[in-house]
């Protein structure tokens, strides 16, 4: 936080959003593929209902 002069948490949270990007449609596709390749199947076998 000292290296880039942030001086909150909330203020740095809100310099990665979305709206703050270059290329916004990039940046939520590649969240979208760091949802995708995080998933993980159920241990137990069993659907969520």
């Amino acid at each position: 936080m000292e290296e880039r002069a942030y001086e909150s948490i909330r203020q740095m949270q809100g310099s990665m959003g979305q709206i703050n990007v270059a290329n916004p449609d990039a940046f939520e596709r590649a969240n979208y593929m760091k949802v995708l390749r995080s998933w993980r199947p159920d241990p137990t076998g069993m659907l969520l209902r």
